[in-house]
């Protein structure tokens, strides 16, 4: 489930880089580094990356990149305010139960002018797997069991929608941009599908939203 490498052409990794522009010495958080493949591709780039994630296996993977990697949940980061310049959370936002706490910690360690990304499951979206719309296939995962969490626990993947995540960003955000992605899908189902990606966005699998926190001397 948590790969340690990302490919230079894998398209969460594009969005990332497109959201954030140049990276060199800049001082960007991974909120859920896991294994610290996005560590990993943005130091090879220049930044100075801090890894974070909860789970200590997964951090002791992440810690043969050499960035400096905490341990800690999204809702409780140990940083003063206002220390980095950027932050990604790929595939993340889906496990953290209390979401508007995570987004108040965010913005939280963010500087001015500061830009977040978060990447993550477009519920309203089609092609995450197969040829199934991803509200269906989702309602599969929980009823089976499937999901990252074993049947009958108490919390399940909540897979946002671009208008709620939003919502829940604009309060802490001054500017708070969605975008659909459709780079996970490939081959046959690419072909397939690309005409309704092309004529209906929203319709991707993917969504990236970019939050903007307010720079210094605007208000």
């Amino acid at each position: 489930m948590f790969p340690s490498d990302i490919e230079p052409d894998d398209f969460e990794l594009q969005a990332v880089m497109q959201a954030l522009g140049a990276v060199q010495g800049r001082s960007i958080l991974d909120l859920g580094c896991a294994k610290g493949r996005f560590v990993q591709a943005l130091s090879m780039r220049g930044a100075r990356m801090v890894g974070v994630d909860p789970a200590w296996s997964l951090l002791r993977a992440a810690a043969a990149h050499g960035s400096p990697l905490v341990q800690s949940s999204a809702t409780s980061l140990p940083f003063a305010s206002e220390v980095f310049d950027a932050l990604v959370c790929v595939e993340v936002v889906e496990h953290i139960p209390d979401i508007d706490r995570a987004v108040a910690e965010m913005s939280r360690v963010l500087r001015p002018g500061g830009r977040a990304i978060l990447i993550d499951k477009n519920p309203l979206g089609f092609g995450y797997h197969r040829f199934y719309p991803n509200w269906l296939y989702k309602r599969f995962l929980d009823r089976e069991g499937k999901g990252s969490y074993p049947k009958g626990f108490p919390f399940r993947e909540q897979w946002h929608s671009a208008r709620s995540l939003r919502r829940r960003l604009q309060g802490h955000f001054s500017r708070v941009t969605v975008r659909y992605l459709d780079g996970r899908v490939r081959g046959k189902r690419r072909r397939l599908l690309a005409p309704l990606f092309r004529l209906v966005p929203p319709a991707r699998p993917d969504l990236a939203w970019i939050a903007e926190k307010q720079g210094p001397g605007r208000g």
